[in-house]
């Protein structure tokens, strides 16, 4: 993106509505809890991951707040911080260093990875703040380090600590654990962020062979978590929401913590935008955006971004500005951002406050019946044919709870299919029922129309409950089991979606609350 590489060249220069439902406010032993990555992760780490993720559920206070303090080595200051705080009368829930200065060039290339910020960063978390850190890497493919901007050729050479890249690999490792390590003693939980911007191709890591990057990555959490033992990291994944294959990179729910996406844009709510966060939502981890600022410096509107939050982006859990001439204290808005009651800012980060939604995972079906398929844990074996991506477990729609099931579709393809196909016996039941839902955008024509369906017996005989059309705000479809044969020997149950003749473009189809009576 130009104004992506504009951004980076003058940084080098300069240094060389979605929650109106009925909320319950409990302690953290009650609330259901997001599990770390890391399963050996510290107490306050954990306190910090599951009170983020539940930060969509409240109706005020609900996004943190972030900035980017500058590079440890050649940039970090508090003084656009301070600039922030006189603009807004606010200092941002999360204060955000870079270690690295990928740039410059050393005969040590450890050098070029400092972590004299920690001492800022200490002092903010002891402050009641939150700490993120990104690294801007040197290029281990050269003795001497810079090459950030250089795609490295042999990215596959970092796995291997036999090659001189390996080697200075784990050298820059070592010295970020160093830093990360620092913290720990001193008990401050760190959102760490490696890799930004994997799917662009402005850095020496990004655009490689996938399957490679995941393999990196994957390494680089084993070696700062399992050889460095380091428990107080909360990992973030971040793709541009400029470039595709945001998700192509994606190393596994079993390495990653928080997803992001990094968007500089004058318009928050841009179609890149809008359809980057419903790809990385749909990993089914908590959002943020890792990184926002304008492509206009000096005359951006911050308080866009409130809109769209509550428009367009609402299990957004925190945002970071950037710092400079893309900082909200040097634009315009910056206090109706700040000041917004959905903005929650340092003072306000009350990590023994969880808040549930009215549909807690623990709560009945609303029918009285009883819940099969709630996707609470897991997409619980269920399964998409003519889809394009999918089936996920999201957060970003629940018929009940929190979580739902998600499959992305071509609505030119003709009907598409979510379904669990295994032997389920609802002898003596006399009704089941789900709840569907159809994603706002793509050509949807005259509306998507959906049957919940089951199929039993050897022959596998379908049987649905009638057509109806679906909303993206979710609709009901009820099967009366009164006619079914063969109950007890139930195949297959799903939910058909059949897109109206002429529509076109991709858009999403969700299921939920499967109850039967």
């Amino acid at each position: 993106m130009r104004s992506r590489r504009l951004r980076l060249a003058l940084s080098a220069a300069a240094i060389a509505l979605a929650a109106a439902s009925v909320l319950t406010v409990i302690g953290p032993a009650q609330a259901h809890t997001v599990a770390p990555a890391n399963p050996n992760a510290s107490t306050a780490t954990r306190s910090v991951l599951n009170w983020l993720a539940h930060l969509p559920n409240r109706g005020s206070n609900r996004v943190a707040s972030g900035f980017f303090g500058g590079y440890s080595n050649s940039g970090f200051s508090m003084s656009q911080t301070e600039e922030l705080r006189n603009a807004t009368g606010q200092y941002p829930a999360f204060l955000s260093c870079d270690y690295g200065s990928g740039w410059a060039t050393n005969s040590d290339i450890t050098a070029l990875v400092d972590w004299s910020c920690n001492s800022s960063l200490k002092s903010w978390h002891g402050s009641g703040g939150l700490v993120t850190i990104s690294v801007h890497l040197p290029s281990p493919a050269n003795a001497n380090g810079g090459g950030l901007n250089t795609p490295m050729a042999n990215f596959a050479d970092l796995l291997n600590p036999g090659t001189p890249a390996g080697a200075r690999w784990r050298s820059l490792m070592d010295k970020m654990a160093q830093g990360l390590q620092d913290l720990e003693n001193a008990g401050v939980p760190v959102l760490f962020r490696p890799f930004h911007e994997v799917n662009g191709d402005w850095f020496w890591w990004g655009n490689r062979d996938p399957n490679t990057f995941r393999q990196v990555w994957q390494q680089l959490y084993g070696y700062l978590t399992t050889t460095k033992g380091l428990n107080n990291l909360i990992w973030v994944y971040s793709a541009d929401f400029s470039r595709g294959n945001r998700t192509t990179y994606y190393p596994g729910a079993a390495y990653v913590d928080v997803v992001g996406m990094d968007a500089y844009d004058d318009d928050p709510q841009a179609s890149g935008i809008q359809s980057a966060y419903s790809e990385l939502v749909g990993l089914g981890k908590p959002f943020a955006f890792s990184e926002i600022g304008p492509d206009s410096q000096g005359s951006f509107d911050y308080g866009r971004w409130v809109t769209a939050f509550q428009q367009r982006y609402p299990r957004t859990t925190y945002f970071l500005a950037w710092n400079d001439g893309w900082g909200p204290a040097r634009n315009q808005g910056a206090s109706t951002l700040f000041n917004n009651s959905w903005t929650l800012n340092r003072g306000e980060v009350d990590l023994g406050t969880i808040v549930e939604p009215s549909g807690n995972p623990t709560t009945p079906p609303p029918n009285g019946g009883t819940l099969l398929h709630g996707f609470e844990s897991s997409t619980e074996g269920w399964t998409g044919t003519t889809v394009i991506g999918g089936p996920w477990r999201v957060n970003e729609w629940a018929g009940q709870g929190s979580w739902s099931l998600k499959a992305d579709v071509n609505l030119a393809a003709g009907a598409s299919y979510l379904h669990r196909t295994a032997t389920t016996s609802l002898s003596g039941r006399t009704t089941l029922r789900a709840t569907a839902r159809i994603a706002p955008w793509g050509n949807h024509g005259a509306g998507t129309q959906a049957k919940l369906y089951v199929k039993t017996g050897a022959g596998w005989q379908w049987y649905d409950g009638g057509t109806v059309t679906v909303s993206s705000s979710g609709t009901a479809l009820t099967l009366n089991l009164g006619g079914v044969a063969n109950l007890g020997d139930v195949r297959e149950i799903g939910v058909q979606f059949v897109p109206a003749g002429g529509a076109s473009g991709t858009s999403a189809v969700y299921v939920d609350n499967v109850t039967v009576q």
